[in-house]
């Protein structure tokens, strides 16, 4: 029994000696605690990082000088690219008909004029033949003004003539090119007998038989007098009718004008362009055939027919767009209306996470007045060039609207900044080789530029370019 207490004893003193140790472990003052300051002092010696020359090569570091800068506040709205409407159009047919031809495919780049698809179509042609039957009748009544315009001119002049005494057959010798018409016959005819009558009447009076020739006389006053009036009377006659077949000539050019007018709008309405748009008429097989042509330079988007189908007026044919410019749509909703100050013309920027280091200008077009009563919002319109085919419609942007005026200000390449465990630095330049870390308060960013408003002044050189590798030594050196 002794034996077994004192061994009890024993193990029930161990056991409190090492409850004891275990107390005075836990409790006692860490042996470390000068081990954690010279950690913290690590911290702030290594704020400066050096490099060697091998390190200071393959780390493509660039410096530049900080410079004030006018910076334009934004306002940032989210946005998508859509299609420009004036530049993306559906290609219908203009009849129903046949697809006779179909010339391009799906991505086809496309030129203005270019042959898209021939369609064939009867209603083109009745179209078309009553185009071409208005014009003969057009160029008929056109000859027909002209020419009695014409006789109306030169009976003018030889009726001038004929009122001198004039010889007849120098007279007709004068006037044999010219048009005349039926009136030739008449009016000369006149003159001669007129002309006849007088020159018997003064042969009479030259006769010296008193009472013969005294009743010849008279006798031949009456006839002259009778072809004067003949011939006076046929001067107007044709006069007067000359005038009305002029003006009944110029009525139906008129009318046929008219006629042919809207002969071709019937057809301009139908096909939507000019009757006469590449299309050989003197052939009997191109009356019912229409070439459809691109507008503009396009890409083709989409095609719905191809050759030997049917097709009905209006159906589309195929879709076009010019994808070198399109449309920035934005919805300006209540808290932003202070874009709604901007003006068509303005310039806007544009960025998108798909193209995550390049902002791109667009001209604003429209800016919408009334706001939608289901989204509180207003429509906001710009266009922007694509010549490089980066952005495509349906593509997600942000939208930068300047919000109040420029200002000057310490700014600096967004990549420049450094940012680690909710600190913001700059690596600034302290001699070969060597950085600085300097800790900077960061105001507004307006891509791609961050504003400073303190830590840094104008002319600090700082690291703009290869500030990862930089960090990445900083991270690195307590460690070594």
């Amino acid at each position: 029994m002794l034996k077994h207490r004192i061994l009890t004893i024993t193990i029930l003193l161990g056991v409190g000696a090492a409850a004891a140790a275990g107390y005075h472990v836990l409790h006692s003052p860490p042996q470390g605690s000068s081990a954690g300051a010279a950690s913290e002092e690590i911290t702030k010696v290594k704020n400066r990082v050096v490099l060697t020359e091998g390190k200071l090569a393959k780390a493509g570091i660039e410096t530049a000088p900080v410079e004030r800068r006018m910076l334009q506040p934004v306002r940032t709205v989210p946005g998508h690219i859509d299609y420009n409407g004036t530049r993306h159009i559906s290609v219908k047919s203009p009849a129903d008909g046949l697809v006779r031809k179909m010339s391009v495919i799906v991505g086809n780049e496309v030129q203005a004029g270019q042959l898209l698809a021939v369609i064939n179509s009867p209603e083109l042609g009745e179209r078309r033949s009553d185009v071409l039957q208005q014009e003969a009748e057009l160029e008929l009544a056109r000859r027909e003004r002209d020419w009695w315009q014409m006789v109306q001119t030169n009976l003018g002049d030889v009726v001038a003539r004929l009122k001198r005494p004039q010889e007849v057959a120098v007279v007709e010798k004068d006037f044999a090119d010219q048009v005349l018409g039926d009136y030739r016959r008449d009016i000369f005819s006149a003159y001669s007998k007129y002309r006849t009558a007088e020159a018997t009447y003064e042969s009479l009076k030259l006769l010296t038989t008193g009472a013969v020739r005294q009743r010849d006389i008279l006798e031949q006053t009456s006839v002259r007098d009778s072809a004067a009036a003949a011939f006076h009377g046929a001067c107007e006659q044709a006069t007067f009718d000359v005038r009305q077949k002029v003006g009944k000539a110029n009525a139906v050019f008129e009318d046929a004008s008219r006629r042919l007018a809207v002969a071709r709008q019937r057809l301009n309405w139908l096909t939507g362009s000019s009757p006469e748009h590449q299309v050989d008429l003197s052939k009997e097989d191109s009356l019912s055939t229409w070439p459809l042509v691109a507008p503009f330079a396009a890409t083709v988007e989409e095609v719905m027919l191809a050759t030997a189908e049917r097709v009905r007026q209006g159906e589309d044919i195929l879709v076009l767009a010019d994808t070198t410019k399109l449309w920035v749509q934005a919805d300006i909703r209540d808290r932003d209306w202070a874009a709604l100050s901007l003006s068509p013309g303005q310039k806007i920027q544009v960025q998108s996470q798909a193209l995550p280091d390049k902002t791109m200008e667009a001209t604003i077009a429209f800016i919408g007045r009334t706001v939608n009563p289901e989204t509180r919002a207003a429509p906001l319109v710009a266009d922007i060039a694509n010549d490089d085919r980066l952005l495509r419609p349906g593509m997600f942007v942000r939208v930068l609207l300047p919000d109040g005026s420029p200002r000057e200000c310490i700014a600096i390449p967004d990549s420049a900044l450094v940012r680690h465990e909710g600190r913001s630095f700059v690596f600034v330049e302290a001699g070969p080789r060597e950085f600085a870390v300097r800790d900077v308060v960061v105001g507004q960013t307006i891509d791609p530029w961050i504003e400073i408003t303190s830590g840094l002044a104008a002319g600090d050189r700082i690291a703009i370019a290869g500030t990862f590798q930089l960090k990445s030594e900083l991270l690195l050196e307590p460690e070594e």
